[in-house]
């Protein structure tokens, strides 16, 4: 196949991680967030919807940060077995 063919093929792996993170854990919080937020906007309570906002917040952050210490731990653990090998 010609160089352009690679084109496609890392629009759709971009497309697939994109569609993954929205089925995480993270992106349903995210989501809901949202949709918990605008819905109490809407019944007129803005007070409710800022709580509401930084307590998912809150949450969402620490589910990065978690995020962020698994795979910093999975590459520490994939660096020593990969020199435990040799």
């Amino acid at each position: 196949m010609s160089t352009n063919s690679k084109i496609p093929d890392s629009l759709i792996e971009i497309m697939k991680n994109k569609i993954l993170l929205l089925c995480t854990c993270t992106g349903i919080e995210v989501l809901t967030a949202i949709g918990v937020t605008l819905y109490l906007l809407y019944l007129g309570q803005p007070i409710l919807a800022l709580i509401s906002s930084i307590v998912f917040a809150k949450l969402i952050l620490f589910h990065f940060i978690m995020d962020y210490y698994d795979k910093q731990n999975s590459r520490k653990i994939f660096q020593n077995l990969s020199f435990k090998k040799t």
